[in-house]
């Protein structure tokens, strides 16, 4: 059985029931909470839809927000939707929508397939309600 690189992946937040309530009004996931290790978590379950979003969980945190890896989740298909709601739900985009592109030569750029599913693709920045950076992949 094969399986992601990406096992685990844990969101830290000041406040736990609003950066829940950012990510399900967003990605229409959804969670339930327990405390792990006297952490207190948020785990990412399936939404209304049936899709999971991750493997992981929002985490409460003592430690500062805002530093360490950025997450793209998948805006294929409702990429201006997703802009809106993050938007909507406290959070702030801090790069629009962007089309990639690849310098070909000193003034020449080419619009490549992306590795991520061998399409054009757009992506943009964005904090979510707890100030973590995530990013947005869609290849329309």
């Amino acid at each position: 059985m094969e399986h992601s690189s990406i096992q685990w992946i844990q969101i830290p937040t000041k406040d736990l029931r609003r950066a829940a309530q950012f990510y399900q009004n967003v990605f229409d996931t959804d969670f339930f909470f327990e405390e792990l290790n006297g952490i207190p978590h948020a785990v990412f379950i399936a939404g209304e839809n049936g899709k999971k979003l991750l493997n992981g969980a929002l985490i409460e945190s003592k430690e500062p927000i805002g530093k360490g890896v950025t997450l793209f989740f998948d805006a294929t298909g409702n990429f201006e939707t997703i802009v809106k709601a993050i938007k909507d739900n406290g959070g702030e985009i801090v790069t629009e929508k962007t089309l990639i592109t690849m310098k070909e030569s000193e003034n020449q750029y080419v619009i490549p397939n992306t590795y991520i599913d061998n399409k054009p693709g757009y992506y943009a920045h964005a904090l979510d309600s707890e100030g973590n950076k995530i990013g947005l992949y869609g290849s329309n």
